[in-house]
C-alpha cells in the first residue's frame, strides 16, 4: 500500500464558518497535512496572497474555499487566483466547497477554472 506524505504540502483554507474551518483543519492533519493557513473569507485570502507574492512566494499548494463567504465569496476569490495580475500562481489547484452545490453554482465554479467541487453535507 502506498504511503504518502503531505508534511510539505501548503494548503490555504478559506471558510468563514468557524466550526467547519476548525473541523477542515482536523481533516487535513489527519492527512498529515503540517502546513495550514486558515483565512475568515475571500477579502482575507487576497491580501495574503498578494502579500506572498511581493514576498516571491509562489503561494499555496492547495486553495480550499468556500463558495457563500462575506465581503468576498468564492467566486470572485477564484476569479482573482485565475485572473489577477498580484496572484502569485493562476494555476494553483483550487477547490471550491459549498452547500449550495446545484448546477448553477457548480457550472459556475468548474467555468472559472475551479478544480474541484466539494458538496458540503
Amino acid at each position: 500500500m502506498a504511503v504518502y506524505k503531505f508534511d510539505r504540502v501548503s494548503v490555504m483554507v478559506c471558510e468563514d464558518n468557524a466550526f467547519v474551518r476548525r473541523t477542515l483543519e482536523d481533516v487535513l492533519r489527519q492527512f498529515g497535512f503540517e502546513r495550514i493557513t486558515l483565512l475568515k473569507n475571500g477579502q482575507e485570502a487576497i491580501e495574503s496572497l498578494k502579500l506572498l507574492k511581493q514576498a516571491k512566494n509562489p503561494g499555496p499548494d492547495l486553495i480550499i474555499a468556500d463558495l457563500v463567504m462575506a465581503p468576498i465569496d468564492g467566486h470572485l476569490l477564484l476569479k482573482w487566483v485565475r485572473q489577477g495580475k498580484e496572484s502569485p500562481n493562476r494555476f494553483m489547484p483550487f477547490i471550491m466547497m459549498s452547500g449550495a452545490a446545484d448546477t448553477e453554482n457548480v457550472e459556475k465554479a468548474r467555468d472559472g477554472g475551479a478544480s474541484e467541487f466539494l458538496a458540503k453535507p
